[in-house]
């Protein structure tokens, strides 16, 4: 089979070497010229070979690290420099002619093979000796020239991988690849692993798999290789960027030894989720999902993701937060949407926000600061944004506070009672001097007016911390209970915000427990009991 693209990778398939051994070449003493070999390339115009799928051809080669890789029905045809006098030696296959088919080498030399077909010897003479080579069957095949005319020693090796006919031009999953790229695949594709970011494809692009199809020798498929593509859910596919005629398409399997499907919306401005499926000569090889987003369809705006604020702003600062949230009609959060606060979302307490466009995360929402004046109080905002197709999206209605920063705070526990092993949670409310629950931005503690909160028998699950915060003026706190059983105070020391406090518990068993005190007094009760019965019998008996 005729490969127009060599490859630089060389693929060694390991099997048993086959073939008759090497035997001994019988040459005439005479001068040696300089050792090399030549190997002609498939379809020549003088001397052809047929079947080569890799290895150097066309070059004089020395040395011993020669490979190359052969069809099982093919042949080797190579010449040696001029003037050589040694002998060419062939294990695993055989050596069908020696010159360009004659047995005389001018100059009055003469060339001799073996009766097993595979030593070739030149006898004499000054010109350049051709011999062609066939495999004897799928295995190893190694070519030889000697070093001198008596010394046995290779001078010149090829070392030939005989591969099975059907291995040719038959698609090898181990060795083809397919992975979704950013752009156009610029060399050969080696990894299945996609671009994470390129599986989101913005609304009116395209995407882009990237692809490389080798055989099971590891070398490129035939240009007659039919690749096809086809896409669900409404999105279209091509080999041609930009141009995009249906759901599947079809192309060859290019010299380059890589090529690209591009992917679109098969109906612009449509949220897409699409799997492409590849298929070699008809047959599915591997799929790829991508999503191909929509315009925007919905505006939400509601708690914020980040960790440092809220939406209890304080006062006379920019530290309260909200997060808006923008969305195709799939539900899949789109990045880079500009978007306005209505006019309504501004008053005397909320005076700005810090953005107006969605930021790069694909899974959290954009937290968007808003500052606060030195007026207490709160206001309903909203976000607006106009779409690809002219339609305006306007977002719910979401309270914002605007209040002070922590100046009182209670404490309390769960239960009263707590069972050994329990989960206890302790609750920290947080006011304003005003009343109003403590901006979010309120910590605990600092380094000079440090947390204390502990209780006997009880662990922390995460120890409290001077930085910790409040979300709408409640911090809560989880404890593991001990199994020591007793009354016991929590004691709960915020100095940063107020003078510390107490919280009463108590641990005790599910199963009851009996004090010895306990076990006495009934030990007393009881005798007195049976005195009682004993006099009361007597009683009766002297009747």
């Amino acid at each position: 089979m005729s490969i127009k693209t060599l490859r630089k990778r060389i693929a060694l398939v390991a099997v048993s070497t086959l073939g008759a051994g090497l035997m001994t070449v019988v040459v005439a003493p005479s001068a040696h010229a300089t050792p090399g070999l030549t190997v002609a390339a498939n379809g020549g115009t003088s001397i052809t070979s047929r079947g080569i799928i890799s290895g150097t051809t066309g070059s004089n080669l020395t040395g011993t690290s020669n490979t190359f890789t052969l069809a099982a029905n093919g042949i080797m045809r190579i010449t040696s420099a001029g003037g050589e006098t040694g002998g060419f030696k062939v294990s695993g296959g055989t050596i069908t002619e020696c010159t360009s088919g004659t047995a005389t080498v001018a100059g009055g030399g003469t060339i001799a093979i073996s009766s097993g077909g595979t030593v070739c010897t030149n006898t004499g003479g000054t010109t350049q000796t051709f011999f062609a080579v066939v495999p004897t069957a799928a295995g190893t095949m190694t070519i030889t020239q000697d070093t001198t005319a008596t010394s046995g020693t290779a001078s010149v090796r090829l070392t030939v991988t005989v591969v099975a006919t059907s291995t040719i031009g038959a698609l090898s999953a181990a060795n083809s690849f397919a992975a979704v790229t950013s752009a156009d695949a610029a060399a050969e594709v080696t990894t299945m692993t996609d671009t994470s970011s390129a599986l989101r494809v913005a609304n009116g692009s395209q995407g882009y798999i990237g692809y490389t199809l080798h055989d099971g020798n590891d070398i490129a498929m035939p240009t007659s290789t039919v690749v096809s593509c086809s896409a669900t859910g409404g999105a279209v596919c091509s080999f041609t960027s930009g141009t995009f005629l249906g759901t599947t398409a079809s192309d060859t399997y290019p010299s380059a030894d890589y090529d690209t499907i591009y992917v679109a919306q098969g109906t612009a401005n449509t949220a897409i989720a699409t799997t492409v499926t590849i298929s070699v000569n008809g047959t599915p090889w591997i799929s790829k999902t991508l999503s191909l987003l929509g315009p925007l369809a919905k505006l939400e705006i509601g708690t914020s993701d980040s960790l440092t604020g809220g939406i209890y702003g304080k006062v006379s600062t920019s530290d309260g937060y909200v997060g808006v949230k923008a969305t195709d009609s799939l539900g899949r959060l789109l990045t880079s949407q500009s978007f306005s606060f209505t006019g309504a979302s501004y008053n005397n307490s909320v005076t700005a926000f810090s953005a107006s466009t969605t930021g790069s995360s694909t899974s959290l929402n954009t937290d968007v600061a808003f500052t606060c004046s030195s007026t207490t109080g709160s206001n309903d905002i909203q976000v607006t944004a106009t779409n690809a197709l002219n339609a305006t999206i306007t977002s719910n209605a979401f309270k914002v506070y605007c209040v002070g920063g922590a100046y009182s705070y209670t404490a309390a526990l769960d239960k009263a009672v707590y069972v050994p092993g329990d989960i206890a949670t302790l609750t920290i409310t947080a006011k304003d001097s005003k009343g109003n629950p403590a901006a979010d931005s309120s910590t605990l503690g600092s380094t000079a007016k440090a947390v204390g909160i502990a209780g006997s028998n009880m662990t922390a699950v995460t120890a409290p911390s001077n930085v910790d915060t409040f979300t709408a003026g409640v911090k809560k706190y989880t404890f593991v209970v001990g199994s020591t059983e007793g009354a016991y105070q929590m004691s709960v020391s915020l100095p940063l915000i107020d003078v510390a406090t107490t919280v009463p518990y108590s641990i005790k068993s599910s199963t009851a427990t009996v004090s010895n005190t306990e076990v006495l007094a009934a030990i007393v009760k009881l005798i007195a009991s049976i005195n009682k019965q004993i006099r009361a019998l007597q009683k009766s008996l002297r009747r």
